[in-house]
């Protein structure tokens, strides 16, 4: 009997361990931020930018937070080199895909996908290797993502991809890219654009996620996003940013930008995406400042109002900027 309880012990002992092995290893992995870390409150996030000839290994970890207004600008710096960072409030946390390049570049090819949580712990999207923004599709459970190849639906929980939407051939990546892709407010279709290098256009698409039906909006433009009541959209077309009906009609110049300084730095992937404040009255963008596009440095933060076409600066020294949700 004493033998028994004696060895009853240990085994309780055993499990004590372990279960306090297991706390201590989750409460003190690695890959977390430290603790006390949260986000910043404010409408906008973006990629933060510093003069090139002075980054150092960790200055272009930083993410950017941003009022509307230019008010509250905010910078904090993660342990990943954060790229296309999109803050989302219902699913509670940021996704981005990690930047892989030297020390002294910003933009890059496509890398890891990551999710932090609000508490400051990562989670590693490894099962989709992404070269653009990750959304999370409103109304479900899934994440939108791409790279040059293929447009992919994620399981936003486990990031393991589940369906392929659009797939271009193993064959033919250097003929057709896919340049970007944004889901519809609703979550039930996307809009996407396919270039076609020799013909140097693009197209740009709907397509129903569900059923897979794609239908062609444009003969022409890129980085498309939905309104919030999906009846519009924006676009960036040859001389500047675009706003037009869902079916691609009505296209109006919405902000004229001179893209001749910008194609030769970094293969034009400082292009701006417009994207639609919650209200579907403004559009927020990057846009170069200065005749030098070739220095990161010089673009700057945008919204303008769809409506009279006014335009205001919000920060400098910045990229990417997307609408907080």
């Amino acid at each position: 009997m004493k033998k028994s309880m004696e060895i009853a012990w240990l085994i309780l002992a055993a499990v004590f361990g372990c279960a306090c092995l297991l706390f201590c290893g989750w409460l003190f992995r690695t890959d977390r931020e430290p603790k006390g870390f949260s986000f910043p409150k404010a409408d906008i996030i973006y990629q933060a930018l510093n003069h090139l000839s002075s980054i150092q290994d960790e200055s272009n970890n930083l993410i950017g937070f941003v009022n509307a207004d230019g008010s509250g600008n905010t910078l904090i710096k993660l342990k990943y080199r954060a790229h296309y960072p999109v803050l989302s409030l219902e699913a509670g946390g940021l996704f981005f895909r990690e930047n892989l390049t030297t020390p002294t570049e910003i933009l890059g090819g496509g890398g890891p996908a990551y999710f932090l949580s609000s508490s400051g712990i990562y989670k590693d999207c490894v099962s989709f290797d992404t070269g653009q923004f990750i959304f999370p599709v409103p109304n479900t459970s899934y994440l939108l993502e791409s790279d040059s190849g293929d447009i992919e639906l994620a399981d936003m929980k486990s990031c393991k991809v589940i369906k392929r939407l659009v797939e271009i051939p193993d064959d033919d990546p250097s003929l057709r890219v896919i340049d970007s892709v944004y889901p519809s407010s609703s979550g039930k279709s996307m809009i996407f654009t396919e270039t076609f290098r020799l013909l140097q256009s693009d197209v740009t698409y709907i397509m129903d996620i569900e059923t897979g039906s794609v239908r062609e909006v444009l003969q022409s433009g890129d980085n498309a996003s939905f309104s919030p009541d999906d009846q519009r959209i924006a676009y960036v077309g040859d001389n500047g940013i675009y706003v037009a009906n869902a079916d691609g009609t009505g296209s109006k110049l919405i902000v004229k930008i001179d893209f001749s300084n910008y194609w030769e730095s970094a293969n034009g992937l400082e292009t701006p995406y417009p994207f639609w404040s919650s209200d579907g009255t403004s559009l927020v963008y990057h846009k170069c400042t200065n005749f030098d596009c070739h220095d990161l440095s010089n673009f700057s933060i945008y919204k303008v109002d769809v409506n009279s076409g006014q335009e205001q600066k919000i920060v400098d020294g910045g990229l990417y900027p997307v609408w907080i949700k």
